[in-house]
Formats: structure tokens, sequence, C-alpha cells
């Protein structure tokens, strides 16, 4: 949004949640008769209402419609609707306004823009509302999920757009759909990351550990996607499915200070583990397991934080990893190694020192166009999928495809791309390593075409079990060498 006022008179919204009570006797009082029920009727009726009674004097009054109900899955998310209804809100009181919340999720603020005329109600601190300014503000809030912000705020003056109002809260009252009820903004509690932290400190850790496998790509001309091969197994502790099986009440992600103190606790869990595999052939051994004679093993990649790094139980891993000759990376959140790089600098030296890979985790495009994470001399970087990435404007491509040249184009995976747009655009843009579930079910289609023993299975089956890394989850799989491929090989047949 730029600072100008905004007005999208042929956009029909349609319906909101909470009643907000009103702020302005002027709107609630007076002769109308349709306004008498209207403390119990919903929202969209108390808009239209107000509407209606503004279109007889709508000078100095301005309408604010917030079409949440336009943004694109996930969003809007939680603190969009708080932030945005506690900013309406506060211009209501300071405005003599109200604040109509909609079923489908839009906000509506009904207000003042000028002073009222002598004799009418008292002057509200701070009158005249700017709506280009709140605007401003409120498009900087929906900024990260929607980088054109024009379709999602309509500024209303009255005095001229009145018919816009009113065609509009029209529609919301007949439309009358709700919007699918938003999930909390879980907190973080300490039970939770207790609870987490004692379920892995002690016992067989192995079955919460998950792997997925990210791959590179080649391709020639009419065959876009000609040949996938692995290059390395992500392990990980799965947060969300360990809080789902203690059925833990919030949730640990929220709080980054606690989840940073159980992820050095996992860390710990995660380096012994690893230690302990290598040799054994198994799903988490980081040495080459025998389904790989024709070609080189993937890579066993592994996130941990940078006290993890630092810790006596990193050195005694990476002397095992070293004497086994295993191909080992070391992820390391960006969030964390921006926020403590003295630290990420001892740590990228700890790691190369050892022979590992060290991978830059969690970039966002966004973290492309604010800041250029090459310059922490990364050697790969794992750059998050989003569909926004599809209509960012040129110079925001044109931005991202140099910071992208910057690292390299052999040198960066597109993670989480869990749909073909994903591989589709990355291609384009000359990425070719990739990881997500659009990849897992490429792999998984692959193995089925060229195992002998997959009629009985589904492709989310194999999916699944190829992620699985204790014999219980792969029990039912009568082709585990090929499941340990990842991708259909001579040997494995």
């Amino acid at each position: 949004m730029g600072s100008g006022w905004v007005s999208n008179e042929g956009r029909a919204g349609a319906a909101p949640t909470r009643w907000s009570a009103p702020q302005s006797a002027e709107l609630v009082r007076g002769d109308d008769p349709a306004l008498a029920g209207a403390a119990l009727a919903g929202s969209e009726r108390q808009l239209l209402d107000a509407a209606q009674r503004l279109a007889r004097r709508p000078q100095g009054w301005t309408a604010l419609a917030l079409h949440l109900s336009r943004l694109c899955p996930p969003a809007p998310r939680p603190h969009h609707r708080r932030i945005a209804h506690a900013m309406l809100q506060d211009a209501a009181r300071r405005h003599d306004g109200q604040v109509h919340a909609l079923r489908n999720g839009d906000i509506v603020l009904l207000c003042r823009t000028v002073a009222p005329p002598p004799g009418g109600p008292p002057r509200a601190a701070g009158l005249p509302l700017d709506p280009a300014a709140l605007s401003g503000t409120l498009a900087r809030l929906l900024q990260a999920d929607a980088p054109d912000q024009s379709p999602l705020i309509s500024v209303w003056p009255l005095e001229q757009a009145q018919d816009a109002l009113l065609s509009y809260a029209s529609a919301c009252l007949t439309d009358g759909m709700a919007a699918p009820a938003a999930a909390p903004d879980a907190p973080a509690q300490v039970g939770t990351v207790g609870a987490l932290g004692s379920s892995i400190a002690g016992g067989e850790i192995t079955g919460l550990v998950q792997r997925q496998i990210g791959v590179v790509v080649t391709s020639s001309r009419g065959r876009p996607l000609a040949a996938m091969q692995p290059l390395y197994s992500e392990v990980t502790f799965p947060i969300a499915a360990l809080e789902a099986r203690l059925a833990a009440g919030g949730t640990a992600e929220a709080d980054p200070y606690l989840f940073c103190h159980l992820a050095v606790r996992l860390d710990a869990r995660m380096l012994a583990l690893l230690r302990r595999e290598i040799g054994t052939g198994s799903p988490l051994d980081a040495a080459a397991p025998r389904a790989f004679r024709s070609r080189p093993a993937p890579a066993l990649h592994v996130n941990l934080t940078l006290p993890g790094i630092v810790s006596p139980g990193f050195a005694q891993f990476a002397a095992a990893a070293h004497a086994a000759a295993a191909s080992v990376g070391i992820e390391v959140a960006l969030v964390e190694a921006c926020a403590d790089p003295t630290l990420f600098a001892r740590a990228g030296r700890v790691v190369r020192e050892a022979g590992m890979t060290l991978v830059l985790d969690g970039v966002s495009h966004l973290s492309l166009l604010l800041s250029c994470p090459a310059t922490l001399q990364p050697d790969v970087m794992k750059l998050d999928w989003s569909p926004r990435l599809l209509d960012l404007r040129a110079e925001e491509r044109n931005l991202i495809a140099a910071t992208l040249e910057q690292q390299g184009p052999d040198a960066v995976v597109l993670h989480h791309a869990d749909t073909e747009a994903a591989l589709r655009w990355g291609l384009a843009e000359g990425i070719h390593r990739f990881q997500g579930r659009h990849v897992d079910a490429m792999l998984a289609a692959g193995r089925m075409l060229a195992c002998p023993s997959a009629d009985g299975c589904t492709l989310r089956q194999c999916s699944e079990r190829a992620a699985a890394t204790e014999a219980a989850g792969r029990s039912l799989c009568r082709n585990t060498r090929l499941l340990d491929a990842a991708v259909a090989d001579p040997v494995c047949g």
C-alpha cells in the first residue's frame, strides 16, 4: 500500500465473526427504528444499519474495510486478526467511531475524518484521522503474507463513496458465509517444554526421528524432470508429532527462548544416537549403506543449535564420523546465525574442521529481500519455497536472482518443495536441488514402478515408510534396500 487513499468500490466482500460494541452515540441512537434491535443482530446487520444511517449525513465520515477474507491460505493468521482488530478499535475510540468484525474475517471501521459540526458530539482526541496512514500501517502488518495489499484495504470517504459501503454491507449480509475458525496462537508453556524434554531424555528415541531425502534433479530439453538422485538424508525430531504424542498443551516452538532450551537438549540425544548408529547399516547410519554400491551414498544432514555444535557431544560424533568416512552436513537456522554471529563463526570453523558441510537453513524469500545470507559463507543455503515467489514484482525477482547467483545455484536447495509449481519455479531459476513432500511423492512413485513387491502398497505408505527410521515403521516394506536407496537402482531390484 502506498500513502494514498485506496478505493475498491467494485469489490464486494463477504461476511465476518465478532461484534465490537459501538463507540459513537451518534451511530446507535436516534429515531431510526432499524437500529432498535441492533444489539441483538449480527455484525453484518449492524454494519448495514450504520451504513444506511450515515448515508443520510455522510459529511466527515469514512469507512475503512480490511478484507482479511481475501488473503491466500495459510493466511489470515491469528495475529493478523488480533493486531488489526486492536489497531482499528484504538482508532474508533479516538475518532468517534465503531468497529465491525464480520463473519468472513473482514474488519470494518466507521469513524470521523473531520471534526464534528458545532452542536454535535464532543470532539474526539486526535481528530482528524488520516486514513492513508492507518492503511499504510495495516499494509505493513500483512506485507509478509501478501506482497500486494491493494485488494485487501478499501477506504471509502462516505461523501463520495457511500454507495460502495452500502453495496459491500448488503453483500456481507446476503452472503452469510463464515470463515474457517482460526487456530489460536497457542502459547509455549514451560510444562510442554519440560514434558518434551523428559520424553527425549530417557528411553529409546529412534522411533521419534524422521528423515527426508533431498535430491538433485537433472533436466534436458523435452524432459523437465529427467532424473532424480539423492543428495542427502535429513534427520529431525518432529516437534509437532512429539507434542501430539504427549497430548501437550501449547506449542514448544511458540516461544523461541523455551524452544532453544529444548533444542539444546534434543541436540545431545540426537548426537549420541547418530554416533551409536554409525556402522550399523540402519537408516540413521552416517556411513555409506549397502544400498548404494553403484553410486555415492547421500550425506546425512542434521539440524543443530550453535551451542550443540560447540559441545563435547558434537566433538565425539565428529570423531566417529571421520573414522567411518561418513559424509555429514550440519544445518543451522538463519535466525540463530544472525542472533549470535560470533558463535556462528566459531561453530562454522568447528564444522569445517570436522570435514562436514555447513548448511544455512530457514532462509525465506523475505530474508533475501532484506539481507544477503550468502555473506555468512555457508556451503549450502536452503531457500524455503513460498507460492508468493510466483507473484513478486520485477525488482524483487531481480534482487532474489542476484542473491542466489552470489551463493551459486549449485549451492542452493529449494526446501519445502511441496508442489509441482515449486519444482518448476526452481528449475526456471537455475536451482536443481530440492527437498519437500512433492519430492517424497515423486521418489515413492519411482520406487513403486521399479519394485516387484509394490502390488500391495500405496504411494502414501511408501512415502511414510521411507520417512521412518525404526523397524516398526518399515516392517511392512518387502524391499527395504530400495526404500533406503530412495530411487530405483540396478542393485535394488
